[in-house]
């Protein structure tokens, strides 16, 4: 195994084991939206009956944390076929053989669209940034965590529920591994951030400014508090994601991160 797929797999341990955790914490709003979380042949699966949309609907670690082969892609294929919803697999390009992807379009699977950056930060040295007039950043309490990530991702009806719902109580249940930070600025609640450890790797996840804050580096600031306190818990390596090369990757790389690979999704409609 090469060191660069080592890290791969380690990064994606740390998130894996965060959504294994976090939409199933309140089993009320699971039950509402049919959210089911599986392990399948090493590949985290993943379905969301009312909102199929890649973060909260596909496969993870296709040909990383388990093989590429027919056989492990026939049963990622049953666990959505079985709950009557189209399978979607992940794929980190660069990374997994290019066998991966002509395994599934030979399947029936199509590429979407839609990508996401995963970026790494190896250190020990915490990023330094401006003061920013007025900011705080506290640990919260669920109850506020879940309403700051509702409001910092700009989502309502039910899928703003959901959000709010399922991250309140993950931060409840997970105290050990799950960091809720809210940046209060002269007193306000700004946005969301949390930091999710594993072993050797702290994830940056949730992290959102309100609209009417956007512009003064409290992006930054979250960044290099997560990176902080993941310092003093002993981790020296640290992920995070972003759609795309936008504010949120570069604000990363501003940080000291660099981009480690790019996900690819590919869909296969019921059959």
């Amino acid at each position: 195994m090469t060191a660069r797929l080592e890290l791969v797999r380690a990064l994606q341990r740390n998130e894996t084991s965060m959504m294994r955790t976090l939409f199933p914490a309140d089993a009320g709003i699971a039950r509402r939206f049919g959210i089911e979380v599986r392990v399948v042949d090493g590949a985290l699966c993943m379905s969301d009956r009312a909102f199929p949309i890649p973060l909260l609907h596909r496969a993870v670690g296709f040909g990383t944390l388990c093989e590429v082969s027919q056989r492990t892609l026939d049963r990622v294929i049953r666990f959505f076929a079985l709950r009557g919803l189209p399978a979607r697999v992940e794929i980190a390009e660069g990374i997994v053989p290019a066998r991966a992807a002509r395994l599934l379009e030979r399947a029936g699977f199509r590429r979407e669209s839609e990508s996401h950056q995963a970026h790494v930060l190896q250190t020990s040295v915490a990023p330094r940034v401006p003061e920013i007039a007025g900011l705080r950043v506290r640990r919260a309490a669920p109850a506020t965590f879940g309403k700051a990530v509702r409001e910092g991702f700009d989502v309502g009806g039910d899928l703003g529920l959901l959000f709010e719902r399922a991250s309140a109580a993950h931060v409840r249940t997970e105290r050990e591994r799950a960091v809720p930070l809210v940046p209060f600025v002269d007193g306000k609640p700004a946005g969301s951030a949390l930091l999710w450890l594993s072993p050797r790797i702290a994830g940056l996840y949730s992290g959102s400014v309100f609209e009417r804050y956007r512009g003064r580096g409290l992006q930054l600031a979250l960044i290099a508090e997560r990176v902080r306190l993941g310092l003093a818990r002993r981790r020296r390596i640290f992920t995070s994601q972003t759609e795309g090369d936008g504010p949120s990757a570069h604000n990363l790389r501003d940080m000291g991160f660099r981009p480690l690979y790019e996900t690819a999704y590919f869909i296969r409609d019921t059959q």
